[in-house]
């Protein structure tokens, strides 16, 4: 398994993780109708925004199979809600289920956690909705502790979210 920054050219592979990947992963949370109706199309141009005007304490980094066919993604930087204790955030995370288990999105947080030590960023979130149980186990897994429970607002309708976070990611990288 290979982990690297992602470049422009990989859009359309993310965009497949991307969307693939969250209609199985909020089935059951997420309406769906709405999952049916997500396409490549709608996801395309957020990763394309993304790799072209992307700040250098943003990372988008990709998880390639042994063919470097892209499994899956993470995608974070500084944190977006002015948050006081938590600088950095994991804003998306997507493996494609039939690599889930086996290790990549631990590589994944570790190497963004790495990635963001480097913009002297040494904290960080994520956002997970509370339903998602077994997104809550992966982050509790890799040290995630729970900081709050929220709520998020997709298309009109309110969810609960519960936030992870990390004090000091540098404890990821060993």
């Amino acid at each position: 398994m290979n982990i690297r920054k992602a470049v422009l050219e990989d859009v359309n592979e993310i965009a497949k993780v991307h969307i693939n990947s969250l209609k199985t992963s909020h089935m059951g949370i997420l309406p769906q109708i709405f999952l049916e109706n997500l396409t490549y199309e709608w996801s395309t141009p957020r990763f394309t925004e993304a790799l072209r005007n992307r700040p250098k304490s943003v990372s988008l980094l990709v998880a390639e199979n042994e063919k470097r066919q892209i499994v899956g993604f993470i995608w974070g930087g500084p944190e977006r809600k002015s948050d006081e204790i938590y600088k950095g955030e994991i804003y998306a995370i997507y493996i494609l289920s039939e690599y889930h288990g086996v290790g990549i999105g631990r590589k994944l947080v570790k190497a963004l956690a790495k990635d963001l030590s480097s913009s002297n960023i040494f904290s960080m979130i994520v956002r997970v909705f509370a339903e998602n149980n077994p997104s809550r186990r992966f982050y509790e897994a890799v040290g995630g502790r729970k900081v709050r429970e929220g709520t998020v607002i997709v298309k009109d309708e309110v969810y609960n979210d519960v936030v992870y976070g990390w004090t000091n990611i540098k404890e990821l990288l060993s």
